[in-house]
This record gives structure tokens, sequence and C-alpha cells, in this order.
């Protein structure tokens, strides 16, 4: 489908590729860093996504961990530690995104584990029912104790404030460990009556005042006095296996959920009875985030974040109860996925272990007229956006067609891939090796040509950015160590190495995100430390130019004017700005909230109008909009206004302003097709639905 919008300048085409048809990848688990405010969650493909929460929602970097499975995660301080059923801790850079170092367990897999809040111990419990206790102070991991052996194996554990004792739960009981002798204190065993089938504890939370809370596999979450192993209160909160339970910082609050994929929350309350007080748990509200299991619940502040079995990351509040408050971020690939070779009309699909190649299509002219279900989804309310002046959808001469499908040697993780805007280059990464292939697309019926690049220099190594130039003679690979090796692609096809940038003297943290410039003098990178750095173009080789002053959030998206030397950037916090590499000066700046949900959802690529250099595109993943770059106008009146609105020319500052906006569901990408043609790529929710297993089923009065 093509939509057209008559703009002022002209008209833009607008592509909306929906066959992008990822398959949801459920959450494990998640852990958060309270201290920098970063949240990791692992999925059942062995990747960690490590978001940062200080704004709004931004997915920063991914570690494809090679791991069959990640059952257990937790922060120590700025330390990432997993366990699964390989029965290893690891450690994990975060800056390289690779493993830093491992230690075996007494036992074989390994299902939870937890740091004392001083981070120097952890604990593991495995498969056999043995608990190992690391020390991994002064940024070492040595083993250190070895519990008491228990019956059955153990699927959760939590330290209490004090890191003097270490709560467990298993099949039909739970214990209390003192974590000096390694033996059990208390043992504390659910009733039940003969033939029923066994209590399996699937989660647990300790709070401060050493009350215990579990949640189980009958759907009932108890409460434990901890000091005296008492049994306090049970609460039947679900109607399926509560699979996970949180507590607010506050600990006035816990929030459960699990197969009945409500999120039910429960408020520590005093009731008077008669002359006493107590103190107990009642249901304060009740929150429908996911439609299928879930499998995973933290607390941060005022808000709740839960995945499970959809793969989506649900953001909610603990306080708000309108569903207004509800976000959710889908199980997409960390960007870019997509890459466009605007001269052949390409269009390249990244998948976990496959890259797809597809022809677009063009359009016929003609009319289409909409039918009512996409009229249905189309609408919005007229006070939600600018005004429009004509909408055309027109009808294609010819659909897209899927020219490649290739998979991954041995199937390995693909960590990055690009297309050349020429269409002739095809390079995709794994963790351990990178692979180059020469592209010929067929024509009508014929099939298309792919030819491995095998002669390539040493250098050429796997990498996690790669990036072409605007005229496909130069190749940028960004590596682990966050050096860059650049590559001229020469006219006979041969690939000559012909510099190493080193950016770890300008850049500390891993780079997210590159950009060249058109005519090729400029290259930018963008690290998770908040850190813009600018390369040009000097005798053949890049030199660094500058570093942009640093901002407090981290960078979403950047993008270089096509005919001036002009980066524009957003960041997680909305802001947007636009700095001139020439002159060193930023010539616009704003940071007004100009989408509704731009506290959720962040930036995801920047596209600007080569027509139009005071139009800037952009989207997040719920919309697209266009600002227009305009001086701000002029606050007070009489002279006092006339001498501000003058400043403001003279600095040349300008601001921006909303023109347009679109709504959608799960926007990835968008690009240049060609000179008024933009290919909008997107995700259909219902899609990866229908990829899910069934859901819990529940009764409804009335419904068949």
């Amino acid at each position: 489908m093509k939509e057209t919008n008559h703009e002022e300048d002209g008209i833009t085409q607008i592509h909306n590729a929906s066959f992008y048809n990822l398959t949801p990848r459920f959450i494990t688990c998640m852990a958060c860093n309270k201290i920098n405010k970063k949240l990791a969650v692992s999925r059942n493909d062995g990747t960690i996504d490590i978001w940062d929460m200080q704004y709004a929602s931004f997915h920063e970097k991914t570690i494809v961990t090679g791991e069959s499975s990640i059952e257990g995660m937790a922060w120590a301080g700025n330390r990432l530690f997993t366990v699964g059923l390989t029965g290893h801790l690891l450690e994990w850079d975060l800056t390289t995104l690779t493993k830093h170092q491992s230690q075996t367990a007494t036992g074989n897999s390994i299902w939870c584990l937890d740091v004392n809040t001083e981070g120097t111990l952890v604990a593991l419990g495995t498969e056999e029912g043995y608990i190992n206790i690391f020390d991994i102070s002064d940024e070492q991991m040595a083993y250190s104790k070895l519990f008491d052996k228990q019956q059955g194996r153990i699927l959760c554990c939590k330290f209490d404030s004090t890191a003097e004792h270490l709560v467990t739960g298993g099949i039909d009981a739970i214990r209390i460990w003192d974590v000096k002798t390694g033996h059990a204190i208390h043992r504390m065993s659910y009733a039940r009556q003969k033939r029923a089938q066994e209590v399996i504890v699937w989660s647990l939370q300790v709070l401060k005042d050493m009350t215990i809370i579990t949640g189980d596999s009958r759907g009932i979450v108890t409460v434990w006095d901890g000091k005296n192993a008492a049994h306090l209160e049970e609460h039947h909160v679900l109607k399926a296996d509560v699979l996970a339970v949180a507590v607010n910082e506050e600990e006035n609050k816990f929030i459960c959920s699990g197969i009945d994929p409500k999120i039910r929350i429960y408020a520590l309350t005093e009731i008077k009875k008669e002359d006493i007080t107590m103190q107990n748990w009642i249901k304060y509200r009740q929150k429908q985030v996911h439609d299928h299991d879930v499998k995973a619940l933290i607390c941060m502040g005022d808000k709740i974040f839960s995945g499970g079995m959809d793969g989506y990351l649900g953001i909610s509040s603990v306080d708000r109860t309108t569903s207004s408050g509800i976000a959710k971020h889908g199980p997409f690939l960390q960007g870019p996925a997509v890459c466009v070779s605007s001269e052949k009309r390409l269009l390249l699909l990244r998948y976990p272990n496959t890259v797809e190649i597809w022809k677009l299509g063009k359009s016929t002219g003609i009319e289409q007229i909409e039918d009512e279900e996409e009229e249905i989804k189309e609408e919005v309310k007229e006070d939600d956006y600018p005004p429009v002046e004509e909408k055309v959808f027109l009808k294609y001469e010819k659909g897209p067609q899927k020219l490649l499908e290739m998979r991954s040697k041995h199937g390995n993780q693909i960590t990055c891939s690009s297309l050349s805007p020429d269409g002739n280059w095809l390079v995709y990464s794994t963790m351990t090796e990178i692979r180059m292939f020469a592209f010929m697309a067929g024509e009508e019926n014929k099939m298309s040509q792919v030819v491995r690049i095998k002669c390539l220099p040493q250098e050429f190594t796997a990498c996690k950015n790669i990036l072409f130039s605007d005229d496909s003679k130069t190749l940028f690979l960004g590596k682990i160590d966050n050096t860059v090796e650049v590559f001229s692609i020469l006219s006979n096809g041969e690939i000559d190495h012909s510099q190493t940038i080193k950016t770890s003297k300008y850049i500390k943290d891993t780079i997210h995100l590159v950009a060249v410039s058109n005519c090729g003098n400029y290259f930018v990178t963008a690290g998770t430390c908040r850190t813009i750095a600018v390369w040009i173009k000097k005798d053949k080789h890049f030199k660094h130019h500058l570093n942009l002053p640093r901002y407090t959030a981290p960078t979403t998206a950047i993008s270089i004017h096509r005919d001036s030397p002009r980066l524009v950037a957003s960041f997680s916090d909305s802001k947007i700005f636009e700095y001139d590499l020439e002159e060193m000066c930023f010539t616009c700046t704003e940071k007004d909230c100009y989408v509704k949900d731009s506290e959720t959802h962040c930036v995801n690529s920047i596209v600007l109008d080569h027509r139009n250099p005071n139009m800037f595109i952009l989207h997040n993943d719920t919309s697209l909009f266009v600002l227009e770059k305009c001086l701000p106008d002029a606050v007070g009146g009489g002279d006092d206004g006339v001498k501000k609105k003058k400043k403001l020319i003279e600095s040349k500052v300008a601001g921006l302003k909303l023109k347009f906006q679109k709504k959608y569901q799960h926007f990835i990408h968008l690009a240049w097709l060609s000179i008024d043609e933009l290919v909008a790529v997107g995700v259909n929710p219902i899609s990866l639905i229908e990829q899910l297993p069934g859901a819990f089923v529940q009764k409804k009065f009335g419904a068949d």
C-alpha cells in the first residue's frame, strides 16, 4: 500500500511494508540496576537486552550470549551476572558485550541466583538441591561455600537485608539458611491433602523485617514470618500458577502474576478489630498488560516492568488506575534491523539468524479506495494531530517480491547486517565471524545471484556495526573493542583495508550509533556513555574532529544532512538538536514533548528531507511525525519583545514545530526510496500473536 501526503513542499509517497514477520522471543527473567536506572531483560534465544530507563525506555545494547538458556540474572553494582542450565555462573562485560569471567557451580542446571545488598556475595540454587555461595568482591568471582544439600531442586532464592540469612523455595517447602554455617535453621512446609499435587514455589521476596512472600503453583501467594518461621496469611490471587512476585521500594505493596496473566497488586493495610490494630495485605489494584504467561516482574520507583511469553516488555504504574499509563515494547531486534538500497529499490530485513532481501514495487498512480477495516485502523481524533490537506491511497503496479533468504552459518545469531546503497554488496556478522557477498538482483523471473567474497583483509572480522558510505565505495565495521575498521571497495570488486579508527580515547562505552555524511568527509559515532564523537576526512584518512557537548540523556538516533555538514540528534528525554560540524555551534534545539507518548517511546530514527533542510522526519514505535525548523516567537511585547526577537535571530538557534503526524503499530524503520518516496517498515502485532501457543483460558459470563 502507498499513501501520499500533499505537503507545501511537494508530494511524498510512503510505502507501508508490513511483511516483516518476526518471531516473538519470550522473556525469561529480568533484573534492574536501580542506581543507574538500567533494566536487563533475557530472552529464550539466549540474548540479553539492556534498557536505559532514566527517561523514555531506550534499548541501548544487546548481548548475544550463545547460551542455551538464561534462568536467573542479577546486578551487583554495575556488574551483570547470569545463570542457566549449563551450570555456570557468568559475568558479562557491558562494554564489549562479551563474557567477562565464568565459574562452574556444584550441581548441573542452575535455576536461580541472588546478590546480597552490598554486592559482595552471590547465591545459586541448582537442580540437585545444592546452594553455592561465590565471593564477588574486588571484581573477582571466587568459590566460597557450599550449603547442606536439600532434597529436590531449588527454584528461587533471596538474601535478607543483612545477608546473614538466605531464603530458598522449591517443592512443598521454603527454607531459611544461616549463610555463615551453611545449615538450614527453619523449614516451612505447605500443608496439602492426600493425593494432591506437589506445591511448587516459583518465586519469593524477603522484606527488611524478614517477612517472606511466596508465589506457588496453586495460584496462591503466602505471607510468612521469617523470624519465627510462622505462617501469617495466604491469598488465592490467580486461577493458575504464580510465576513471579515483586515488591515495591517502600515494601508496602506486592505485585504478582503468572500463567493467569493478570497483574494483581496487594497493599499492606492497617485493620482495626475491636481494640486490636492488625496489618493485612488487601487487594489494591488489577491490571491487564499481557495476554499470555507473565514470567518476570520488577518494581522500580512507581513503575512495574513485566514480561513473559508474548515477548513484550510491559511498563505500568503501581498507583495509576487508568490504562493510559501502560506502555509496551515489542520483542524486536536492536536497530538497525532494516536496510534500504534506494538505487535498486531493495529492502534488507534482519531476523535472529536469517536475512531477507525484498524487491519493492512501484505505484500505478491510480487511486485506490480503502476498505472499512483499513479506514478504522487509520482513524484518529482530529484534535490529536495537525490538519492534513490530502491523503490518497495508490495501487501497486507490482507487489513486493522476495529475492533472497539466507541463513547464517550453523544458525548462529546475527548481530548486524547491511546492504550497500547500490544493492551490490551484502554483509552480515555474528559474534564469531563476518561474511560478505556480491549480490545481483534477478529481473523478472530470473533468479538472484549471490557470491561469497573469500579474499578479504585480515582486519575484516566479526563486528557489531556495519555501515556503507552513500556511494557504496567505503565500508565501516565497528568492532567489539570500539575500534572502527575502514575498507575501500575498489572498482574491480576487491576489498582494501584503508584505516583503523581508535575511538576508545573519546568514547568510553559501547558505540551503538554510527553515521557518515553523503560527501563521505564526516563520520559520527554515538556511545551509550552519552558521548557523540565526530571524525573528519583529511588526506584520505579520518581524524578526530570534535566531541559534542555531553548531554544527560542517551542518544537514540543521529543523521547528517545530505547537502550540508549539520548533524541532527535525538535523545530519550525527547530533546532534539541540530549541530553545525563546520561552525561548531547549535543551529536548532528543542525539548518540547511534541508527541503524546514521548514519555514512554523514544525516537528510533531520523530521516532528513533533502528537498527542504528545514523538515525533520522522525518516528518512534507508534508514530511518524514531521517537524519544521523555525525561529521561536518572541515572548512579551514592547521594546523587550523586539530586543528578544532580534537576539534570537542573531543567534540563529531555531526551534521546532509539529507539522504532521501519523499513527502506526510497531514502526521499525523509515528510509528514502527515491527523491519523493519513503518506505516505512512495521510489524503487524497480529502476526506476533498468531505464533504464540494457546493462552490461559478463562470462562467469561455471557461469552462462548
